[in-house]
């Protein structure tokens, strides 16, 4: 979305549920082969963990990844300048340290020296400015090889937020053109920078492999200097307490019953993306340990405000269809209690909220009513007209689709339902992510979609 849609949502979200998170894990191995895509060692079994999840992957590169699968895996693959830490702090990860200048409208990170890509190259100031260059709102500049800065064009809060996005390596991808990136082969064989790279991918599964020098040395396109030789896996999370497995196999399900039903026959050890109220079903089993942690990642209702015939141009429209969702149902319904309720774009998680200033609102029909016929819109028999039209507005609400976010579809019930009990009229219409973005968010063909959020 260009930067105008980001500013006004952040004034006039409609509808906000920031989402937690939820694992159960047993015991009881059993392997499963797919193809392989990358040359790199098979790792002891012995050490092996499996997570199932809801797949499809049918991307890897942290720009098109959308499913939970996808979301899962490229996370492990990839890292950002920084991370979340405890207690919704932003901690450094591929950066060692940053200043702040300006009154925080400009960051500076210095990069890790040990920062490397999977293929044997140091995470530069280059990469940073490539995976950055696409953001309306953040200005980066290259200080030097390890140096660059951010600038935003006024102090904000969200700028060091927005430093938690994957570094992409410019080397591989700053020559694809932006309308061949989506099929690049980048997204079935990625290089990374994290704890782990890809060994295996297919329908069925990916096994990813803890990161070590790669075979064959530093490749010969990266100048050589006196970091070499390669440092153990990259980047050094010393004095934190790092993980001890070789690999990770994550195991792709259909759906969530699917990925459920592996997790009580013992086929993974963990799962993910099943949903709170699964989780909350198999806590009581024998052997089974859910584990609860904050997420920074909300579900918004995002307005068209491109152009002025949108139906919810009007700030007074959109306030009123705010009042008429009734956020704790939906936290209630769809995530099982394991969620907030909030009406700022910002997750409650984040270090960055204050909840008590701006209080989520409480469903109210008869305000909401009210508040349409404030803005000059007229009920009839067929629904709410706008001002000087006696034709019945139906407002589309753009959904991903169930395969790749499965419980956005029941947000959206809820929401079209609530609207509906006061009248208005809505289709609600799933897609696919890509369809999603290129035919109808970019081009601003839409009148509100239910997306994901990350801050």
């Amino acid at each position: 979305m260009r930067r105008i849609d980001i500013l006004v949502v952040l004034v006039c979200l409609t509808a906000l549920i920031g989402l937690g998170g939820g694992m159960a894990v047993s015991a009881t191995p059993q392997r499963m082969v797919p193809r392989t895509l990358a040359s790199l060692p098979a790792p002891p079994a012995l050490s092996e963990f499996r997570e199932g999840t809801v797949g499809p992957v049918q991307s890897l590169d942290p720009l098109f990844a959308a499913s939970p699968a996808e979301l899962a895996i490229s996370g492990l693959i990839f890292r950002g300048l920084t991370r979340a830490g405890t207690n919704g702090t932003i901690v450094p990860d591929l950066a060692e340290r940053w200043e702040v200048d300006s009154g925080g409208e400009v960051l500076t990170f210095h990069l890790r020296p040990d920062a490397r890509w999977h293929d044997g190259g140091h995470v530069s100031a280059d990469d940073v400015v490539f995976s950055y260059e696409s953001l309306a709102d953040v200005e980066v500049r290259r200080i030097d090889r390890f140096t660059v800065e951010l600038r935003s064009g006024s102090e904000s809060p969200i700028l060091l937020a927005r430093t938690l996005r994957p570094i992409l390596p410019a080397h591989l991808l700053a020559d694809v053109p932006a309308a061949e990136r989506a099929a690049h082969p980048f997204g079935e064989a990625p290089v990374g920078n994290g704890p782990f790279a890809l060994a295996e991918l297919s329908e069925d599964g990916a096994l990813l492999v803890r990161v070590g020098p790669p075979p064959g040395g530093v490749p010969a396109h990266y100048e050589a200097g006196p970091l070499a030789p390669l440092p153990e896996p990259t980047p050094r999370t010393a004095p934190r307490a790092r993980a001890s497995l070789d690999s990770y196999r994550f195991l792709l399900y259909p759906d969530q019953e699917a990925v459920v039903a592996a997790f009580v026959e013992g086929a993974v050890d963990a799962m993910a993306g099943a949903g709170p109220a699964a989780v909350r079903r198999l806590v009581d089993e024998p052997g089974v340990q859910a584990m609860a942690f904050p997420g920074t990642r909300s579900l918004a209702l995002v307005p068209n405000l491109r152009f002025e015939t949108g139906p919810l141009r009007d700030a007074q429209v959109r306030r009123s269809l705010s009042l008429a969702i009734d956020r704790e149902a939906i936290v209630e319904t769809v995530f099982a209690g394991s969620g907030l309720a909030s009406q700022s774009i910002i997750s409650p998680a984040s270090h960055l909220s204050h909840p008590e200033t701006v209080p989520a609102p409480v469903k109210d029909a008869a305000a909401a009513q009210s508040g349409l016929l404030a803005a000059g819109w007229t009920r009839s028999d067929g629904g709410w007209s706008r001002p000087r039209s006696s034709e019945p507005v139906t407002v589309e609400l753009l959904v991903r689709d169930e395969q790749t976010a499965p419980l956005d579809r029941a947000v959206a019930e809820l929401v079209a339902q609530d609207w509906r009990s006061i009248g208005l009229a809505v289709d609600i219409v799933p897609l696919r992510p890509e369809e999603l973005v290129e035919e109808h968010l970019r081009p601003g063909l839409f009148d509100v979609a239910l997306l994901e959020i990350d801050l």
